[in-house]
């Protein structure tokens, strides 16, 4: 029921290695060699900055809740979905003091994920169901559902620019750009950071024109352009919980395991980000310089 560390890099060992077939190759005309060198020699990418980030509140957060996704309502509540088979709801919740203010709960054998709204439309995901979950944003309650359209391969995190789009990650390095009322893929975007593929993409949150994200298993978070899929910079969030807290987290070995830093929210009236963890009992409102470069942007 939880998702497993795959021993290579990627999201998940959910398909097999395919079994490769020997090519034999021809050795290029000499003439040719300096060309492919000029094509397949390229200069080092500049790294990608970081930016630090500081706490400025810290929130009781539900220590059972497995947290996939966030989303911060006008009026200052916090929509949470949260995962595990058996154990997945949508909720309302007290963002100062964490209190539950209501609850929808899944069919045990649907696996919530991350969740937006978007046009008074609450849009949950599954992880494995192949489903997009339409509920009444007021009430929460499920109003339709709609398969993921084909190349989504699962449902990780989901958010919205207000303007017409989704954009929905599935734990590859790929954002799938959604229409948001029909549901169709308009695009699909290559993630990179200096250079290179950045796999893993989870919970999303759309902020000021860029998506950031949290990464599985890692606790930094990419700022990312959606036109081009390159990443600006990261977000450092090392060091939220205390070592103690880390070592209390989940009810066995391999919860403690996936107790990873997931959740954004975006406050927007103030400018902070509001992010939690799988299993973690405080939710933190953050400030970072990472915000202040976007409000700079032309």
């Amino acid at each position: 029921s939880l998702r497993a560390r795959s021993p290579l890099p990627g999201p998940l060992s959910l398909v097999s290695a395919a079994t490769g077939h020997s090519k034999t190759r021809q050795m290029p005309s000499l003439h040719l060699l300096p060309l492919l060198l000029a094509l397949t020699i390229r200069p080092p990418s500049s790294p990608v900055h970081v930016y630090p980030a500081r706490v400025l509140e810290s929130y009781p957060h539900d220590a059972d809740a497995f947290t996939q996704g966030l989303h911060l309502e006008e009026d200052g509540t916090l929509i949470e979905s949260t995962g595990l088979y058996g154990e997945s709801t949508v909720r309302r919740v007290d963002v100062e003091s964490g209190r539950l203010l209501h609850c929808e709960r899944l069919p045990g054998a649907w696996f919530g994920e991350g969740v937006t709204v978007q046009a008074g439309r609450c849009i949950q995901l599954l992880w494995r169901e192949g489903l997009l979950l339409v509920r009444d944003a007021r009430t929460l309650k499920l109003r339709d559902t709609v398969a993921l359209p084909s190349g989504i391969s699962e449902g990780w995190g989901i958010t919205g620019d207000g303007a017409g789009s989704l954009f929905v990650s599935d734990g590859s390095d790929i954002l799938h750009e959604l229409d948001a009322h029909s549901f169709r893929v308009k695009r699909r975007i290559a993630v990179h950071a200096a250079g290179r593929p950045l796999p893993n993409l989870n919970e999303l949150q759309w902020v000021r024109g860029e998506v950031w994200a949290n990464l599985w298993h890692e606790d930094r978070l990419p700022v990312i352009e959606p036109r081009s899929g390159a990443v600006r910079c990261f977000v450092d969030l090392r060091g939220l919980l205390t070592a103690e807290e880390r070592r209390s987290l989940g009810r066995t070995p391999a919860l403690q395991q996936e107790a990873v830093l997931n959740g954004l929210a975006y406050d927007e009236p103030t400018g902070r980000l509001l992010v939690t963890g799988k299993l973690w009992p405080r939710l933190f409102a953050i400030a970072t310089e990472a915000l202040q470069k976007v409000e700079q942007k032309p």
